[in-house]
């Protein structure tokens, strides 16, 4: 609900559905889980979540939301988890399938998602960039240069993670590199593999008011074509 760029952001609704619920939503429709549930320190997010028959799990304040997935997880005994941020409410199912699949087998790493870079969006700081090689990212980034965009990737909302590998990133101090670029990965990249996901699908995560018109009109289409 503290969103710097989009205050109340989880819970503004997108064709009349909070945004947080229609996230949980595409987590349903994956059909991989054993359990969804929603990490909040929001009562109201709780509520929503809750009204519309999802189960929600309160935390303390975190400074990410890998940082509150672990404290949700340690409490929930959990230790394969699927991360899918709050404002990613198109996530694809088959996309989320797959990140399972691959934790699955790389429980040591992390596990992320990435799609093509638009080039228009190189310099657009609300677009997180991963430069991928080999299956693992090397780094990432809010902006490149226009002419370095066809090496970028688009990073996704979507991390994966055992309890170990959480434990360890919840005991690490914030990086200088993470403050810096407000990228939570900073502080794990180079400590332990980040693997990829390729997908073909271009997301559109819902990082300030203007995003959610854009992700509206994709959501009628796509109930239109249902």
């Amino acid at each position: 609900m503290g969103s710097s760029r989009f205050p109340g952001k989880p819970l503004f609704k997108l064709c009349g559905k909070e945004m947080i619920v229609r996230t949980l939503e595409r987590a349903r429709l994956a059909g991989c889980f054993e359990r969804i549930v929603c990490a909040t320190d929001s009562e109201e997010i709780a509520a929503a979540v809750t009204r519309a028959g999802f189960e929600a799990a309160m935390t303390g304040a975190a400074a990410t939301g890998s940082d509150r997935v672990s404290e949700a997880a340690r409490a929930l005994g959990l230790d394969l988890v699927v991360n899918l941020q709050g404002d990613e409410p198109l996530a694809e199912p088959s996309v989320l399938r797959s990140v399972a699949c691959e934790l699955a087998a790389h429980p040591d790493s992390w596990v992320t998602v990435a799609c093509p870079l638009n080039p228009a969006e190189a310099m657009l700081k609300t677009v997180v960039k991963v430069k991928v090689q080999d299956g693992l990212a090397v780094d990432f980034t809010r902006e490149v240069p226009p002419e370095e965009a066809p090496r970028w990737f688009q990073h996704q909302g979507i991390y994966a993670y055992s309890r170990r590998a959480r434990d360890e990133f919840s005991s690490l101090p914030q990086s200088p590199v993470e403050l810096e670029r407000s990228l939570e990965q900073m502080r794990i990249l180079g400590l332990r593999p980040i693997r990829i996901v390729e997908s073909p699908f271009p997301s559109i995560s819902v990082d300030v008011p203007s995003d959610a018109k854009a992700v509206e009109a994709l959501i009628h289409e796509r109930e239109l074509e249902g």
